[in-house]
């Protein structure tokens, strides 16, 4: 059961990364187009993939939260899932703000990073039957 759920992990980890990808590639794309996107183009690819890194580290964390909270008693278990939210949150936030006051990559683009979290996991069956097609 837990190389099911690594190789699950590690599709939704390549689901992110394929999908930071694309983003920078519309991204590319729509510069080509609209001359305005040009001046942001390193800093729009430093948030994205800021928030591609985060993304990743934020599903690897809820993997092993879930695994550890699952070893818990009900009561337990929710107390330690509600703080590592919490955590999760937090990290969030210290990021954006790290990324505002340093100007070292757009904000807007690193939260596009982070959805790629979601668009990871809704590309994850696709990923399966492409991996294990190899």
């Amino acid at each position: 059961m837990k190389s099911e759920t690594d190789e699950k992990l590690s599709e939704i980890v390549a689901g992110i990364l394929l999908s930071g990808g694309i983003i920078q590639v519309l991204f590319f794309v729509a510069e080509f187009f609209y001359s305005q996107f040009r001046s942001s183009r390193a800093s729009f690819a430093a948030g994205l993939w800021i928030g591609v890194a985060a993304a990743v580290a934020l599903a690897l964390h809820m993997y092993r939260s879930i695994d550890r909270a699952l070893e818990m008693e009900q009561e337990e278990a929710e107390r330690y899932m509600h703080r590592v939210y919490l955590i999760r949150a937090a990290v969030i936030v210290v990021m954006a703000a790290l990324l505002w006051y340093t100007k070292a990559g757009s904000v807007m683009a690193s939260f596009l990073g982070i959805f790629c979290l979601i668009s990871g996991t809704w590309l994850q069956p696709l990923v399966h039957k492409i991996m294990s097609r190899s």
